[in-house]
Order: C-alpha cells, then sequence, then structure tokens
C-alpha cells in the first residue's frame, strides 16, 4: 500500500484507512507485524496512521463518538465503531447516485462552488478507477436568466406554450422564485397575462428576453405548489396504471392509492382540462384506464378518434 518512498499525502493515508478499518474491525485485535504484512506497510507508518484514526470521529467528539482503537505491546484493539461496521466501498448504484447529484448540483442557478464539486467527483473516479456513469442533466436555457430576475426585479417578455390548449401566448413574467420538482424546473411569478401570480414550467417557454424595466425585489422562499389546486376547470381522476405505464406516477404529481403485485398502480390523479388528460392517455397507449368519473371513462377512445379526424382532414388537403 506504500509502494512509493517519500512524505505520503494525506489523500493516501485517508485512502489507506478505508480500506484498512473495515478489515481490521472484523478481526478486532491483530498484530502490527501481521497488518503491515497484510498491506505491504512498515510498521512505523502503521503505527502512525492508527494512531490517527483513533483520535477521529464524529461531533461532539465524545469518548463514544471517537474510533475506538488502540496499541498495546505489538498488537492493534479495537471496539466497537459504528462508522467502520462495514466495507465503505461503493456499490455501482451508489457511485451513479453520486454522479447524478454532482451533475444536478452544478446546474442549480448561482451554484458557486463547482470547481470544489468538480474536484471531488475527478478524486471520486480515481478511487472508483473510472467506474462512473456520464450523466448530463438537461437543463432550460431560461433558469439562469428568470433566476437573476428573482435578484434584479427585471420583468421578462416570454412566449409560453399551455399544452392543455396547445397554444402559444405571450405574457410578461415578473420572477419571484425559481425551483424544481419532480425533474423540471419552475419560475413563480406574476404574470401580466392574468393579473395574479403563476407557476410556469420553464421549458415550455419558447422566448424569454429582458425588457429593462425593473420592479421592486420581493424576497421569497421557493415552495411546490398544490398542482392544480386552484384550476377552475380541474378534473380529479382515479385511473389504474399499468406497468408499463408507470413513468406517470414517477412524472405527475398524484396519489398513490393501491400498488398492486404486478408492479402497477390505481392513482388518484388531478387534471386541468380534459384535453390535457386525453393526450396523457394517449401517450400511455392503452396503458391506463380511468375509472372515475364516468365522463372520463371515454375519453382515450375520443381523442383517438380527433386525432385521426385531423389526420384524415390533413391528409385530404
Amino acid at each position: 500500500m506504500s509502494g512509493k518512498r517519500g512524505p505520503r499525502s494525506a489523500e493516501d493515508r485517508v485512502r489507506g484507512l478505508l480500506i484498512m478499518l473495515p478489515w481490521l474491525m472484523r478481526r478486532k485485535t491483530v498484530s502490527i507485524a501481521e497488518m503491515a504484512q497484510q498491506f505491504n506497510m512498515n510498521e512505523d507508518d502503521l503505527i502512525e496512521d492508527i494512531e490517527m484514526a483513533s483520535v477521529c470521529g464524529i461531533p461532539p467528539y465524545t469518548p463514544f463518538e471517537l474510533t475506538d482503537m488502540y496499541i498495546d505491546e505489538g498488537f492493534i484493539h479495537v471496539g466497537v465503531n459504528k462508522q467502520f461496521d462495514r466495507s465503505l466501498r461503493l456499490s455501482p448504484s451508489e457511485a451513479f447516485g453520486l454522479e447524478l447529484l454532482a451533475a444536478a448540483a452544478q446546474e442549480l442557478p448561482n451554484f458557486e462552488r463547482r470547481r470544489e464539486l468538480k474536484s471531488a467527483v475527478r478524486k471520486l473516479r480515481r478511487v472508483l478507477r473510472g467506474g462512473l456513469v456520464e450523466v448530463d442533466v438537461e437543463s432550460s436555457p431560461f433558469v439562469s436568466i428568470l433566476t437573476d430576475a428573482c435578484r434584479t426585479g427585471e420583468r421578462i417578455a416570454v412566449k409560453y406554450w399551455t399544452p392543455a390548449r396547445n397554444e402559444v401566448s405571450q405574457r410578461i413574467l415578473t420572477s419571484r422564485t425559481v425551483f424544481s420538482d419532480r425533474g423540471h424546473w419552475y419560475v413563480s411569478a406574476d404574470d401580466s397575462q392574468s393579473g395574479e401570480r403563476r407557476t410556469f414550467r420553464i421549458d415550455r417557454i419558447r422566448e424569454a428576453v429582458p425588457t429593462g424595466d425593473f420592479v421592486e425585489v420581493i424576497a421569497e422562499n421557493a415552495t411546490v405548489p398544490n398542482w392544480f389546486a386552484d384550476a377552475a376547470d380541474k378534473i380529479v381522476v382515479i385511473a389504474d396504471v399499468a406497468p408499463a405505464a408507470t413513468w406517470v406516477v414517477e412524472t405527475y404529481p398524484c396519489t398513490v392509492l393501491e400498488e398492486r403485485a404486478d408492479g402497477g398502480f390505481r392513482i388518484q390523479i388531478v387534471a386541468n382540462s380534459a384535453h390535457w388528460l386525453g393526450r396523457l392517455l394517449l401517450r400511455a397507449e392503452g396503458n391506463i384506464s380511468v375509472v372515475s368519473p364516468e365522463s372520463m371513462v371515454q375519453l382515450q377512445q375520443q381523442a383517438a378518434a380527433e386525432v385521426l379526424a385531423l389526420y384524415a382532414n390533413s391528409s385530404g388537403n
């Protein structure tokens, strides 16, 4: 483990301890000579590292929270150590999770520690010998513009696509907070079109242009809204979701009423329009069936018929 000469770096010493300590914890008492031979170290280096580890722990650094080990008459003795009761090697899924979190963190608006995070990921890659998966986190180009507008108070002219009506509208937004929920970025803003505070999904913004018009900045904490709760024409739907459409449960705010053995679900979901719900049912390709309300049970067939009619008309022209 200490194959090169010269002073050992702190990184090398810590890496070595993270490998040695779980091995030592399983044996409780080991001679210095045996452990030095096991890890190809000289005994002086091993003693120095064990002495360093013996004063490590977690707050409040009481004896119970320190690493319980000591050296006596040529033997290393250990007691109960909560921090090293299992191997600290990352599983592939744990490594992927760390990489995913790091990639997402670097996309956060105004994130100020990108350099340190990139350095940590590089070190993790060296330890895992390049075993991490490359993760590309998609982020709307307008996240930064709208986040800056929250800070400066500048109003932003946007073109916004509304899927429920399949139309693009022009409006002026006064950004108040930007937040992420269920894999999407949102902005809570004062909307010129409605005159109300609304929440907009940023990836549905087709254009965002600063107006040069500034208003008073209001400091607010980002809160995830109760989706569709205030929609005038909201529809509360009970639906059965087949295993092939579980992406619906993972993507949209809903309440799981029953989780089935085959991997399917019965859910309650709020739709802000019949048009939106019909599009969702078509995307699910028959893997979602509406249980209630009765008026929505045949919605998928109706939506499919409308799409076919549009297609026939366009073909005829």
